[in-house]
């Protein structure tokens, strides 16, 4: 039934995206390179079903890796087998599902208070809160997510932040399970980052969060697509149950969420 339901929005090239997340204000992405903005930053309240709408094809800005450091406990960024080639994914913004938008100070007092959470000023002190087993390493490949390319983060979070994403991954793998749909995996495109980082980005996109993000504290994570297994798979099944897993973990107090205008931005509650 869920690949019955009406097509979400289609990014024709997300595999452009690179995580310039503003985490509740105004997100920014480059098309024919020139900037595009959000005039309208509130979200509605209401629980909808996933829109139709169609975006404008995002084109790929020239990628600014970040390099991990050399210690053996991080190593390079690691990038998984997805999205698939030639295959537009599924955009999870505030475009395509609505959900209730808690107000970033919360994230914030949630980050600074999640256990073994820490401020990530730099390389260093992420190596050193890999090494105490604060952060948790997130693989390249999970069940029902996968990483995309982190421009700006690295592929660690909170030990309570990576378990949130497992466990919505994997209701949303379960939902999939059986379907048409099946094969269908979350695409992850910001995780940690050093204060280093947040500047760098700040610099890149004027609307990124100016201050100490919750990304800076390993404890939130952002969903921008879910890629398609084929062609035959439309976005209606995927998008809505992805977003009514998110509401109901929203609703039992195991997230707080941010609609942004180019992904979904999560901390664990």
């Amino acid at each position: 039934m869920m690949g019955l339901l009406g097509l979400a929005n289609v990014v024709p090239d997300g595999e452009g995206y690179n995580d310039q997340s503003s985490e509740g204000l105004v997100s920014v992405s480059l098309v024919n390179d020139q900037p595009q903005q959000d005039a309208d930053g509130s979200v509605s309240d209401l629980i909808e079903a996933p829109t139709d709408e169609a975006t404008t094809p995002v084109e790929a800005e020239e990628n600014e890796t970040v390099t991990s450091p050399e210690p053996s406990s991080v190593s390079p960024v690691p990038i998984g087998p997805l999205p698939r080639q030639n295959i537009a994914p599924c955009s999870c913004s505030k475009h395509t599902m609505k959900l209730a938008r808690n107000p970033y100070t919360s994230h914030q007092k949630r980050a600074r208070t999640l256990p073994g959470s820490f401020f990530v000023k730099s390389q260093a002190e992420l190596v050193a809160g890999t090494e105490r087993g604060d952060l948790k390493r997130v693989p390249a490949v999970g069940r029902g997510y996968h990483l995309g390319r982190l421009n700006h983060s690295e592929p660690f979070l909170l030990a309570s932040a990576k378990r949130t994403l497992e466990e919505m991954a994997g209701r949303f793998a379960d939902a999939m399970e059986g379907t048409a749909d099946e094969g269908a995996s979350i695409r992850i495109t910001s995780l940690t980052r050093t204060q280093k980082q947040q500047s760098r980005l700040r610099r890149r996109n004027a609307n990124a969060y100016n201050g100490q993000s919750t990304h800076n504290y390993g404890a939130s994570f952002d969903v921008a697509f879910i890629d398609r297994p084929s062609e035959k798979v439309t976005c209606g099944g995927p998008s809505w149950a992805l977003q009514t897993i998110l509401q109901d973990m929203q609703e039992k107090g195991r997230i707080l969420v941010i609609p942004e205008g180019n992904c979904m931005h999560i901390t664990p509650r």
